[in-house]
């Protein structure tokens, strides 16, 4: 088993980095989800765009991630809607939604190979408390005439093949990718359309008209900052914008037969009702890709590398779920990814230069998709509804004088423990 992202062994080799003095109508910096979405969005209205990433496009969290494609990026919409209320609630979950279709748009329109599969969504509950959260989500989903399918305790083993879960509940549109094929070919895709990308082009000052790395400049009179947990390096929501740690294991090949054990009817996408919670999915080669983390993971200050304890882990969870079922994993590795205080994304402007937007703690691709879109429409035609609901001033569980004094991850830990309090 390798310590190493598994989509990794299929490297995209580097583009040159900057080393001179550009020019654009808008400058990108980040190179993931997030940013190249801008960026297509950006030059489809005729922007002439330049990005630059630190690495290589897709190299963060973006390139690491699962490849869940579901807007429950975090949040259910009923956590959205006890957050956000009654109005603005479903239309975050509209906006996440939009994420969804964005990039599956992205990846049909472009032609991207990336190992789309169209899998319907499960959310499991993991504990015999679980199943209210189910029951109140499938409440609130019918309430807004989201449609979605609930199983019971006993009905669930006949969709997944287990009966250690204590209810669910599914709904469809979504599908898994590859994030880190995805990437490559937007950026492909970009770069035949004009879009100059510089990479290993880390941006070391924001200017009101332009960035400067290194090796060069970009004179812009926008910019849009699209590095998501990286905004704090940059001087942006630095007590909004923290990480998550999570960890990623892909296994060898399954049979037919282990694949049936599982999913005994049709492959899907799942995860479950616990804060720290389990998640896992086919591959089109149907490989079993399974994340989690745990409480000392998630919230610690560096990425920590140890696959072997955490495939232990992992192993261990799916033995309690799927009894009998041996899997061999290849590959293990950890994933940092922006989340704020109550989960839900940032978004804003410098404050001191207007012609600069950002936007961070997206924590799921298509709150990245969403947000790239958001961010271009916010410079080309003046949008601003996500703005008012999701800006750096809004209030969090844990303020910016307590954090000070408990550090970013108490501070974290501890609001995120605040909102498991209320969803139960």
């Amino acid at each position: 088993m390798r310590d190493a992202v598994f989509w990794f062994d299929r490297k995209i080799e580097a583009l040159p980095r900057l080393q001179q003095i550009a020019s654009a109508d808008v400058v990108v910096v980040g190179g993931g989800m997030m940013g190249l979405m801008c960026a297509r969005s950006l030059s489809a209205r005729k922007q002439r765009v330049c990005v630059l990433d630190a690495v290589t496009c897709g190299a963060g969290a973006s390139g690491r991630s699962s490849g869940l494609v579901t807007p429950d990026s975090e949040l259910e919409l009923s956590d959205l809607v006890q957050a956000f209320g009654t109005e603005r609630g479903p239309r975050l979950w509209d906006c996440a939604l939009g994420g969804v279709s964005a990039i599956r748009q992205a990846v049909l329109e472009d032609q991207i190979s990336c190992d789309m599969q169209v899998h319907d969504a499960l959310f499991v509950a993991a504990k015999p408390g679980g199943e209210k959260l189910i029951a109140a989500e499938v409440s609130v989903r019918q309430r807004f005439s989201y449609p979605c399918t609930h199983y019971s305790r006993e009905n669930l083993p006949d969709i997944l093949g287990s009966t250690a879960y204590f209810g669910g509940l599914r709904f469809g549109s979504t599908f898994s990718i590859d994030g880190y094929r995805c990437c490559a070919g937007l950026r492909q895709r970009l770069l035949e359309s004009g879009t100059r990308i510089f990479e290993n082009s880390r941006v070391t000052r924001i200017l009101e008209n332009g960035v400067e790395t290194a090796g060069g400049s970009v004179q812009a009179p926008v910019v849009v900052i699209c590095t998501d947990r990286l905004l704090p390096e940059l001087g942006l929501a630095r007590r909004e914008i923290y990480h998550a740690q999570t960890f990623l294991a892909i296994s060898e090949c399954l049979t037919s037969a282990e694949v049936n054990r599982v999913f005994p009817a049709e492959p899907f996408m799942v995860w479950d009702t616990d804060l720290f919670y389990k998640y896992f999915r086919l591959t089109g080669d149907s490989r079993l890709l399974i994340g989690g983390s745990t409480l000392a993971d998630t919230y610690s200050r560096r990425e920590q590398h140890r696959p072997q304890r955490v495939v232990r882990r992992l192993t261990h969870y799916l033995a309690e779920r799927f009894p009998g079922l041996v899997v061999k994993f290849v590959a293990c590795w950890p994933g940092l990814i922006g989340i704020s205080k109550d989960f839900a994304p940032i978004v804003g402007r410098h404050p001191r230069f207007p012609s600069v937007y950002f936007a961070g703690g997206a924590a799921g691709l298509p709150w990245a998709a969403a947000l790239g879109r958001y961010l271009a429409e916010r410079i080309l035609d003046g949008r601003t509804d996500l703005e008012d609901v999701l800006g750096v001033d809004r209030k969090f569980p844990i303020g910016p004088h307590l954090q000070a004094v408990m550090g970013a991850p108490s501070a974290f830990a501890v609001s995120h423990g605040i909102r498991k309090f209320l969803r139960n």
